[in-house]
Parts: C-alpha cells; sequence; structure tokens
C-alpha cells in the first residue's frame, strides 16, 4: 500500500474514530486483509445493492388466480436471492459463463441469522465459491430481511419486509473494504471499476449522500455507471459530474427508469388512469427536461434508458435530447409469467451489452448473445444517429431482452441466453421519435 493515505481511508478512518478501539481495529484489519487474493478494482464490475434480502416463492396451482381476501395454499414454496443488487448478480453471472473473465464485487448488506446464511451459501453457489463477489459483502447485526412473492396464474404480489438499521462501524467497514481494493494498485486506480451500477433502495442508517460517496469511491475514467435508483440522487449524479471533470475521463453514465417513476420525480401529471396505461410522449419530453433541470443531471449522465411495463421503451441522449423508440415483445399467454427482478435484469444485460460494444474483446458475454447483438446493433438503420447512440441503443434493447427472458423463469433474474437471443430477434427496429 502507498504509505500516503488515500481520501477515501481517510473518510473510513473518520467514521471509525467514533467506535471503540476493539471495533476498529477489527475493521481495518479486516479491510486490510481483503487487499490480498482479490485484486484490484480496474478489473471487477461492482454492483451496489446495500438492500439485500432472502426470497421465498409462494407458488400457487398453474389454474389459481391471486384473489385477495381469500385462503391459497400453495403447490410449491420456493427459496432464493432477493434485493436488487443480487438480482443484477444473478442475472450478470447467467450472461458471463465465464465467471474468473470478469469478477463481480457485490456491495451489500446481508444480516445475521438462518436467512443471512442461506443468502451467503447461495451467493457461493451463484456466483461462485472462492470468488471475490464478497470482497464488499458486509455481515451486519440486524437479521436479514425477506421478500415474499406470491404468485398466481394472472399476477403476482410482492411482500416486503422492513430492512434493520445499518451502523456506522458497519458502513465503516464498506468503505475499507472498497479503499483496500483500490488501494492495491496505486497505478491504476485513476481508472476505477470497469463498470459500476447502482442498484434500489438503502437499508435505515445510510445517509442521503451514501451512493454518491460510494461511486465516488470505486468509479474511475474509464467506469461505465448505470443507475436503478431513485434514492439519493442529487448527490449521486453531483458525484459523477465532478467526475467528468477529469481531462482523461472515458466512462459513461446511463439512468435507468420507469417512466411513471421519472414523471413523478419531474412533477409532470400523467393523463392515463395508471401506470398500465403508458406515459405518452408529450408526458416523456416534459418529464426529461423537468427532471434535467431538477436534478442537474446534464453533466452528469449520457442517456436516459425509459421503460415503460408493456408499452415500448424510449433512450433519450441527454445532450441534445434526442428520443428514440424501442418496441418490446409481447409476451401475453397461457403460460405463468414471473414478473418480480426483471427490472433488474433490464439493468444487468443494459450493462453487460455496453461493456460488450465498447471492447469485445474483453468481454466475457456468451457467444450466442454476442452474434445475436452484433447482428441488432448492425441492424439500427436511424438517420443522423451518432455511433455512441447506436451502441447504447442496442444495448438497452439486449437488456430489455434480458428483463422479457427473466420473466420466464421462477427463480428471480435468471436467464436462459437462447431465450435472450431469441427475444432480442423479436424486438422491432428502432426508430427515432
Amino acid at each position: 500500500m502507498s504509505s500516503v493515505a488515500s481520501p477515501f481511508l481517510l473518510l473510513f478512518t473518520l467514521v471509525a474514530m467514533s467506535l471503540s478501539t476493539s471495533t476498529r481495529q477489527a475493521s481495518f484489519a479486516h479491510a486490510l486483509s481483503m487487499m490480498s487474493g482479490s485484486g484490484g478494482l480496474q478489473d471487477k464490475s461492482v454492483v451496489v445493492g446495500l438492500n439485500a434480502a432472502f426470497q421465498k416463492r409462494f407458488i400457487l396451482p398453474s389454474s389459481t388466480p391471486l384473489t385477495p381476501g381469500s385462503v391459497h395454499r400453495a403447490d410449491a414454496v420456493e427459496e432464493g436471492l432477493g434485493g436488487k443488487g443480487q438480482d443484477v448478480a444473478v442475472t450478470l453471472r447467467h450472461l458471463w459463463p465465464d465467471a474468473a473473465s470478469r469478477p463481480l464485487a457485490l456491495a451489500q448488506f446481508v444480516g445475521t441469522g438462518a436467512g443471512g446464511d442461506a443468502v451467503m451459501s447461495l451467493l457461493d453457489s451463484t456466483l461462485g465459491e472462492g470468488g471475490s463477489w464478497d470482497a464488499l459483502t458486509v455481515r451486519c447485526k440486524s437479521a436479514m430481511r425477506t421478500c415474499t412473492s406470491i404468485i398466481g396464474s394472472d399476477s403476482t404480489t410482492e411482500l416486503v419486509e422492513p430492512s434493520g438499521d445499518v451502523e456506522g462501524d458497519e458502513m465503516g467497514n464498506l468503505l475499507g473494504r472498497i479503499d483496500a481494493l483500490a488501494s492495491s494498485d496505486e497505478t491504476c486506480r485513476n481508472l476505477g471499476a470497469a463498470s459500476l451500477c447502482i442498484m434500489g433502495s438503502m437499508p435505515p442508517g445510510c445517509d442521503d449522500d451514501t451512493y454518491g460517496n460510494l461511486c465516488s469511491a470505486v468509479s474511475g475514467d474509464q467506469t461505465l455507471t448505470v443507475i436503478d435508483s431513485v434514492i439519493g440522487l442529487k448527490p449521486l449524479l453531483a458525484s459523477l459530474t465532478s467526475k467528468r471533470g477529469s481531462k482523461s475521463y472515458k466512462g459513461g453514465a446511463v439512468l435507468k427508469i420507469n417512466a411513471s417513476e421519472l414523471c413523478r420525480l419531474a412533477g409532470v401529471e400523467q393523463s392515463g388512469a395508471s401506470e398500465e396505461d403508458g406515459v405518452s410522449l408529450d408526458e416523456l419530453n416534459a418529464a426529461v427536461k423537468k427532471f434535467k433541470t431538477e436534478f442537474v443531471a446534464a453533466e452528469a449522465l449520457d442517456y436516459f434508458a425509459i421503460t415503460d411495463g408493456r408499452h415500448p421503451a424510449h433512450l433519450v441522449k441527454v445532450k441534445d435530447s434526442s428520443l428514440f423508440r424501442l418496441g418490446v415483445v409481447d409476451l401475453s399467454s397461457d403460460q405463468t409469467l414471473y414478473p418480480i427482478g426483471a427490472g433488474d435484469s433490464v439493468a444487468a444485460g443494459t450493462l453487460a451489452a455496453w461493456l460488450h460494444v465498447r471492447d469485445a474483446s474483453k468481454s466475457p458475454l456468451a457467444d450466442d448473445c454476442r452474434e445475436a447483438l452484433a447482428k441488432f446493433r448492425g441492424g439500427i438503420d436511424i438517420e443522423n444517429i451518432d455511433d455512441a447512440s447506436s451502441d447504447i441503443l442496442a444495448a438497452f434493447a439486449f437488456g430489455v431482452s434480458c428483463g422479457s427472458a427473466s420473466c420466464l423463469q421462477a427463480e428471480n433474474s435468471v436467464v436462459d441466453t437462447k431465450d435472450v437471443v431469441q427475444l432480442l430477434n423479436r424486438v422491432p427496429c428502432p426508430s427515432a421519435c
């Protein structure tokens, strides 16, 4: 380690100063031990999903609709991983069959008890036992929350338990782990992680600027960032803006967001009676314009990747507000669909494809996905569209196909690459709006 303390280690020191001497020593020892055997940040895809969960699926008989107020008897009860960060990691591991070629680091707080132990075991079996996925995972004192999906023939309902509080020493532990990874190769520190995906809510005890601070610590001049969260957005976007001030900056940032959520944040009233009705093009344009002003997003983001349920998705180039329409495949059929985690698969697929189109020589993307993505990218024929926008439009189409593919699997965010390819081949050619 360099003899000069980094700013992130100093931040960790300030947090730890309020803790007991024994706790400080344990946190520092653990953080420093992470430096050996885990490699640096520059080769990793870091997934920040602080609000981890243990998932239960309560599956009704195939012909039984979910009826409020009725007694339901399950055909099966399944257990698995939950939480948006874990979902992203699961999808990425299915898209990247060679686990060693693109190391994952999952930044999260995993609670105590049998549920927390089960989550750690499931992550080991899914992401690779002995890998570096847990380099940024902190076991905390509060109990592990459980999310329960009740799956009927016509719909799925999700029951989400509240999270326990994250304590100061636990946050300090996470910051120390990040700094230990970043400090393991000082010559590459400015490059940051290969990619950063920031997902979902934060547990109680996390300050509003937590995601902004983590972004500052993890991202660098080369980092591709996908955000699928509306928590702590202003400090997070401010952190991204500061990163772009570097003359050597070659990274990028995309905000993946639901159209109705975008309208809500921007204060744009929707004409439809519910989210199921979708958002009009005028409403979308107004929401993007107001959001860019309210959240000072113009200097932080490159694109908005906007989903709208069964309605077409849209990609917006932040710099000039260019708007592109992306059709989605109709999955309506007699089969049961499993939508929990589908949005997380969209984020994961978009990131995986974006990394691939940026540098295919370093991409671990499955071969069948490579071919389908190249075919879709080559088929984009929009007048005056630049190469960067064509790349991210193809990546977003791939991500949307991953989201659709995950609906065909009972387990959260699991995708079969054959389904992804088949669905991507059915996506209509995108167009300018």
